[in-house]
């Protein structure tokens, strides 16, 4: 497995969709940053090339095949590997990533692809997290707040079943980087949650 080099911490934020990620990801960035910390907040897919090729697929997932879709996953992080998390871990920064080689195994996984041999093939190029918070929802919310609070369309990624066959997928994962967060309740109680997960890394 690669391990985070230089003197950075970088934390992973995994979970199915609806989960709120992106809202706690920039609530600890502003908390990190009150603590004096340098943040890099940064997201798979990327808004690169093959970021902007993944995208495309939330509409019509069916014009590449399972194999070329995994393909475009591991090109985009090794993308963003090089330009961003690499560089800011070098320089010292807490890096925070909505999403990162957990969500291809789970979501890859669900779609009929081994998720060991996915971990595998991008832990050869791809630093592990000091920390992965893994925000626990259950599908029923997760689509209740994509649908609702979100007032979106789920795409082809965010079906029901295919939503629960992501979770499972995570819900088997033991990598010890893992931490699992409870993602029901407020905003702010989810946020207390993760500051009390990564207390121990910062402290």
């Amino acid at each position: 497995m690669t391990e985070t080099s230089g003197s950075g911490i970088f934390i992973a934020f995994e979970g199915i969709d609806g989960t709120g990620k992106s809202s706690q990801i920039q609530l600890l960035s502003d908390a990190l940053q009150k603590k004096g910390h340098k943040v890099i907040c940064t997201r798979e897919p990327t808004d690169g090339e093959y970021g902007r090729q993944i995208r495309e697929l939330y509409i019509k997932r069916d014009r590449v095949s399972k194999e070329e879709e995994l393909e475009l996953f591991l090109a985009d992080r090794r993308e963003h590997v090089t330009q961003v998390i690499e560089p800011a871990l070098r320089s010292g920064k807490v890096v925070l990533t909505d999403r990162y080689y957990f969500s291809t195994a789970a979501y890859q996984g669900a779609n009929g692809m081994d998720p060991a041999d996915i971990l595998k093939r991008n832990e050869a190029f791809a630093p592990c997290p000091d920390l992965v918070l893994l925000i626990d929802l259950p599908v029923s919310e997760s689509l209740h707040r994509i649908t609702k609070n979100r007032g979106d369309t789920p795409n082809t990624f965010e079906q029901e079943e295919y939503l629960h066959r992501v979770k499972v997928v995570y819900d088997q994962m033991d990598n010890p980087c893992i931490q699992r967060i409870d993602g029901m309740g407020s905003v702010n109680e989810i946020h207390n949650r993760v500051m009390t997960a990564v207390h121990g890394l910062l402290a």
